[in-house]
């Protein structure tokens, strides 16, 4: 199957697409500069206003909850170690394994009941959440 040929000149097979209009091209008729035609190429040069150079960051969903999930596990580590310097005379354990959606939560010392407790409502929610956001997706 041979490439068509290009939609500008319509001479030689095309190898490039413009990125503009969408258009086969050859590589005569294509500027590698700013990877359009040169139909497209002379709609810039006519109307260099119309081009927006500076376009504002855009975070998908996904993003935007992984960056709230960093900063949620610095801040836990960040708490973890500030509790832990305070209590250093009482020995406490406390751990949450989750194996897919099913938490373990292990935990022991003088507030290990409020802590499991903690964990298993941050864990639904967190399930509750997923469940939510896949939906609509």
């Amino acid at each position: 199957m041979s490439a068509p040929l290009c939609s500008v000149c319509g001479l030689r097979p095309s190898t490039y697409v413009c990125q503009s209009c969408g258009r086969p091209t050859c590589r005569t008729c294509f500027d590698p500069s700013n990877w359009t035609c040169q139909s497209c190429r002379m709609k810039v040069a006519e109307h260099p206003a119309s081009i927006n150079t500076t376009q504002p960051l855009q975070f998908g969903l996904a993003s935007i909850l992984f960056l709230i999930a960093l900063a949620a596990i610095f801040i836990g580590i960040l708490l973890l170690t500030l509790g832990s310097i305070s209590n250093l005379g009482s020995a406490g354990t406390g751990a949450v394994i989750l194996i897919g959606p099913i938490p373990i939560i292990i935990g022991s010392g003088s507030y290990s009941f409020e802590l499991i407790a903690l964990a298993a409502a941050l864990t639904v929610v967190a399930l509750v959440v997923f469940l939510l956001v896949r939906r609509r997706a």
